[in-house]
């Protein structure tokens, strides 16, 4: 166990502390290395994110930026200074989101699905945002941990998940 932002504990493998994985984007032209264990993982539910992957939410795992490795065509887009959104230049397939003030790097568990590693979720960011309830017994954050800058203030959990009628 390792203690993570928001004072969570997190129960990672062995395998995963010392070993590096690695993972592609949709087409292969992106290939990503990430090298032990991440700082924290979970879901984000912010409308940057949302948008981005035209998602709900997304599941993330965020890394020292010395512990990431992007080799391959890619496009950087920046909407604001926080994030520095990587997509493949080929397929478009979203690999990383850099946060340079923080000097970490966002790393989606699609990227790395196949090599074995296993980072479960802490909790969920941005809750507040959210399109959907989730109730699966996970810390929610009204945006982050105070250990990310946040304000560490929490949302209840609802009694049971599924679409949100009102956003």
């Amino acid at each position: 166990m390792s203690t993570v932002a928001g004072g969570i504990k997190m129960d990672q493998n062995d395998r995963s502390q010392s070993m590096t994985q690695g993972g592609a984007c949709y087409c292969g032209a992106v290939e990503v290395t990430i090298s032990g264990p991440p700082a924290t993982s979970g879901y984000c539910h912010c409308h940057s994110c949302r948008t981005w992957h035209a998602t709900p939410m997304t599941a993330f795992s965020i890394w020292a930026d010395t512990a990431i490795s992007i080799q391959g065509e890619t496009i950087v887009t920046e909407v604001s200074g926080d994030s520095h959104r990587v997509s493949c230049k080929k397929c478009g397939g979203a690999v990383a989101n850099k946060k340079p003030k923080i000097a970490m790097t966002v790393v989606y568990p699609m990227i790395y699905r196949q090599s074995g590693a296993d980072f479960p979720p802490q909790y969920h960011l941005f809750y507040s945002e959210r399109t959907m309830d989730i109730s699966d017994g996970l810390p929610k954050f009204v945006n982050t941990p105070t250990d990310f800058g946040g304000s560490g203030e929490r949302v209840d959990e609802s009694k049971s998940t599924g679409w949100r009628m009102q956003v």
